[in-house]
């Protein structure tokens, strides 16, 4: 976990935003939560410092390779009734892959849960550009998480050129002056946090993925995004925040609205 001092304030910056709840909870619902969650953390690293969880292994491909996913009649031979192989779900947002070529971004091989408890993962990869929103245009949840592949469902390729997607606009990280600024004691803003590693992506511009939104279902009344997040192009969390052993899950990195210059596009004029 890194600190920073800005001011008179000393800020600290969370080691992985994972952690943090995107949705604000009406009452009760957010006390009922926040106990539940914590309990499921402090749970999670116990198991964690009792039983060190290790490193599935490792897969046939290697990060940089390229790869082509088979067609979709090759991957249903690899399925069960229930669409999944080796405990991994082929997703109604895979099928839309199937026979593009994408380079290798990750190798899997340890990430946590839901319920925050880490797990082996064996002979799996993500891919670059290989996200829940899918190249046939159909969004996922909206965060822009990346679709994991068994190696099963690949094969190498000798393309050397992923497939392209086209964005929307895109945004400029501000300082980290600037950023900091925006932050409270715990180093978040609108529930979510800063972590070490964002601060290397001040300055630069990228492509906007998506404005982060859960778009599968009607959200409650009770339950709400905190703020305006987004997901940009290609950078994601490290997994290094996680410690020991790192963490392979490979999260889009969440921007608040306030901490990005948006090269908003512009309308044309009315004809006079």
């Amino acid at each position: 976990m890194g600190r920073v001092r800005e001011g008179p304030k000393r800020r600290t910056l969370e080691r992985c935003q994972f952690e943090n709840s995107f949705y604000r909870r009406a009452f009760p619902y957010n006390l009922v939560r926040s106990v539940l969650n914590t309990y499921r953390l402090l749970a999670g690293h116990r198991v964690e410092d009792r039983r060190h969880v290790g490193l599935g292994r490792p897969s046939r491909f290697q990060v940089g390779d390229w790869v082509r996913v088979k067609d979709a009649a090759e991957i249903r031979t690899t399925l069960d009734d229930d669409d999944q192989l080796r405990g991994r779900k082929f997703t109604a947002h895979h099928w839309p892959y199937c026979g593009l070529t994408y380079q290798v971004e990750r190798v899997v091989r340890r990430r946590p849960d839901h319920s925050h408890r880490m797990q082996e993962v064996s002979e799996t990869v993500a891919l670059a550009g290989a996200i829940c929103d899918a190249p046939d245009g159909s969004p996922g949840c909206g965060r822009a998480c990346s679709l994991y592949f068994l190696d099963e469902w690949l094969e190498p390729s000798s393309k050397d050129r992923t497939e392209p997607r086209v964005f929307g606009p895109t945004a400029k990280v501000r300082s980290f002056e600037e950023i900091a600024a925006t932050l409270d004691a715990r180093g978040r803003l609108d529930g979510i946090s800063f972590s070490p590693e964002m601060i290397e992506f001040t300055g630069q511009e990228f492509p906007i993925v998506r404005q982060i939104a859960d778009l599968d279902v009607e959200l409650p009344s009770w339950k709400q995004p905190r703020g305006a997040f987004y997901a940009l192009d290609g950078v994601r969390c490290s997994g290094a925040p996680r410690g020991s052993g790192g963490c392979d899950r490979n999260c889009a990195l969440m921007w608040h609205r306030s901490w990005l210059e948006i090269d908003e596009p512009t309308a044309p004029a009315a004809p006079i």
